[in-house]
């Protein structure tokens, strides 16, 4: 993992300096930042958003924990806390601090704790880009259409998008298929071919939209043109201006 943001925040200028010379040595880490009080800390990870905070527990304006409480914790990068004193070690993994550095410590330990922060930085990437293309398909899914309503006479109902079979040009209507009806809807060919999902519905002529899942076959015909064989026995033209949408098609 490359390029973290670290963050250490101590009122004392040695630690501060010896926690720096630790993380040079560490190839990932891009930029150490620093902060000598708890009231600095709250404005450095607002303003700057690390991805680690090396946070002592002691300090003036406000402590490591008033600084989690201040900036609150959903909003706090990982932290490792750093003090003097053990009996804050409780406390510290109640805010679920990543680990607890005792002073004095050597690089080795403080080596443990980085690879362990690192670790927990890199499954929370992780799980948000997981997160993230989950949101993405979601989104992409509905933004094109799942039903269509239809009418026969007075009554008016919905079909799924996925049991249409063809879609063609019929004047100022569209005629939608399905393999147990017909139905005339008043939009463009146009319109149809952005509302319904590319994956699922491929225009193959300028009057001719179909349902990819009913292919049976592609037969060659003439001037570049293909004949289309549906599965219902259905025969249709593939135009060539049409043809790289359908032969692109995953």
């Amino acid at each position: 993992m490359n390029g973290l943001r670290v963050l250490v925040v101590d009122d004392e200028q040695p630690a501060r300096r010896k926690l720096r010379n630790f993380l040079k040595d560490e190839g990932c880490v891009a930029a150490v930042l620093e902060a000598a009080d708890g009231l600095e800390a709250v404005k450095q990870i607002r303003a700057e958003k690390p991805d680690l905070v090396f946070l002592d527990v002691q300090m003036p304006g406000r402590d490591g924990f008033e600084v989690i409480e201040t900036v609150g914790t959903d909003h706090m990068p990982a932290v490792v806390f750093v003090t003097a004193y053990d009996q804050y070690a409780l406390q510290a993994f109640e805010v679920e601090a990543v680990d607890y550095l005792l002073k004095p410590f050597d690089q080795a330990r403080f080596r443990k704790s980085f690879e362990k922060a690192v670790k927990k930085i890199q499954l929370k990437n992780d799980n948000a880009l997981a997160l993230k293309n989950i949101v993405e398909e979601i989104q992409k899914q509905k933004k094109y259409l799942q039903r269509i309503m239809v009418n026969r006479g007075p009554h008016y109902y919905f079909i799924k998008t996925a049991d249409i079979v063809l879609i063609s040009a019929a004047e100022k209507y569209v005629e939608v298929k399905t393999e147990k009806a017909s139905y005339l809807v008043r939009e463009t060919m146009n319109r149809m071919e952005e509302l319904l999902d590319p994956s699922h519905f491929v225009r193959i002529h300028r009057s001719a939209i179909i349902n990819v899942d009913e292919l049976a076959e592609i037969q060659p015909w003439s001037h570049g043109d293909s004949l289309v064989l549906l599965k219902n026995g259905s025969q249709l033209t593939l135009s060539r201006r049409f043809r790289g949408r359908l032969f692109l098609k995953p």
